[in-house]
């Protein structure tokens, strides 16, 4: 994982406070409830993309064992705990897009239609509550943080392979960069 990427930093950029970090701790009864919804939903979405659909199904049990990681990746979502650890962990879950060649495109766009399920799931759970709108920015900071670690794994697989292939050094490459700008 880059050196470059601080979570507390991050975090801090994006506006995941621990005000924040606390309402999504007490969201995990909402998640819970309405986590199989939203993994049907999720994947009757994906279903309407070809590509993506034989990606499922290319493998036995795979859309199984994804529907379980996804449901598990929701509730997680509410740790109340954004660390390095926490870091790492999703990290891996962008690593393992790369490794069975999910575009970056199709990640954001799942992202945006996970981000798309929770305003009505809030609506449901909080409706005139005068926090309603601080636990719907909470959930989305937290998957714009999410969403951010896992491009990071992105770049690191893509600039690794550009560094295997060409034989260049990290240091040189970025020398280049640089100097490009000049």
């Amino acid at each position: 994982m880059t050196k470059e990427f601080n979570i507390a930093e991050m975090r801090r950029l994006g506006g995941l406070s621990d005000e924040s970090a606390a309402l999504l701790a007490g969201m995990k009864p909402m998640l819970e409830k309405h986590a199989e919804a939203l993994v049907t939903a999720f994947y009757t979405n994906l279903d309407q993309h070809e590509h993506l659909q034989k990606l499922l199904d290319a493998k036995e049990g795979r859309r199984q064992a994804l529907g379980t990681h996804l449901r598990a990746w929701l509730l997680s979502l509410t740790t109340g705990s954004y660390d390095e650890s926490y870091q790492t962990r999703r990290y891996v879950i962008g690593k393992r897009h790369v490794e069975v060649g999910l575009d970056p495109r199709w990640v954001v766009g799942a992202m945006s239609f996970c981000r798309g399920q929770i305003m009505p799931m809030i609506e449901a759970e909080y409706g005139s509550a005068p926090d309603k709108m601080d636990r719907f920015l909470a959930l989305d900071r937290i998957m714009d943080l999410d969403l951010n670690i896992m491009l990071q794994s992105y770049d690191d697989q893509r600039m690794n392979m550009f560094l295997e292939t060409t034989g260049f050094s990290k240091t040189l490459f970025e020398s280049m960069i640089a100097s490009a700008g000049d």
